[in-house]
């Protein structure tokens, strides 16, 4: 065998995979490419974000300010209700299915967007919420001119029982823990204890008569 024939055998066997035994320098360096782009792709991967951390340690500690300046439009009260109700469920002020507070709130703002601000709508109602596990305040104003406490009708006098004047601060006074006016009688508070921290008080008291 000459030494051409023997060289020109040898690169043929370089260039040529037969058996797929052995790669050519090109396959060798598409290869060699291809897992570099893998190891790339790999490490360009970014790192997982840590699992959102647990609410239930950081509650006690939690204190929510919420304001709205809506003005007097009915249609807008059930976004406003909507709004509250989920703050409140997620500190425990309420148990899911309750309603009492948010009826109380729904009369405090109806009251002043109809008597109040006389459903104006270039006046607003104004209304805070000052949220904790302890319970809720809430403070509605309106920009009407108030009214006088004790002008409004006793709703559970006999004589009045058809009339619905009266019936709605009846139905706050007796669904809030604490409601007061300001003088001018444009502005209603209320407190409500929330439900857990009635729990605790009712434990705490079931222990004191156990002990």
């Amino acid at each position: 065998m000459s030494l051409e024939v023997y060289r020109g055998m040898r690169k043929s066997k370089l260039n040529v995979n037969q058996n797929g035994n052995r790669r050519t320098p090109a396959a060798g360096r598409r290869a060699r490419a291809s897992q570099h782009k893998e190891t790339s792709f790999i490490e360009e991967i970014p790192p997982e974000k840590p699992a959102y951390p647990d609410l239930e340690c950081i509650r006690p500690f939690l204190k929510e300010h919420i304001a709205f300046d809506m003005p007097s439009d009915l249609k807008l009260l059930d976004g406003v209700l909507e709004y509250l109700n989920e703050r409140m469920l997620r500190l425990g002020i309420v148990n899911p299915g309750d309603s009492e507070v948010l009826i109380a709130l729904d009369e405090a703002i109806v009251n002043a967007i109809k008597h109040g601000n006389k459903c104006n709508p270039e006046k607003a109602v104004h209304i805070v919420a000052e949220l904790s596990v302890c319970g809720a305040r809430f403070t509605i104003q309106d920009e009407g001119h108030g009214f006088v406490k004790d002008d409004v009708p006793d709703p559970t006098d006999p004589a009045r029982l058809l009339e619905t004047s009266g019936r709605g601060l009846l139905l706050i006074n007796h669904i809030m823990d604490e409601v007061c006016h300001n003088q001018c009688g444009n502005e209603i508070q209320m407190y409500k204890r929330s439900n857990r921290a009635a729990d605790d008080n009712r434990q705490d008291s079931d222990f004191g008569k156990q002990a």
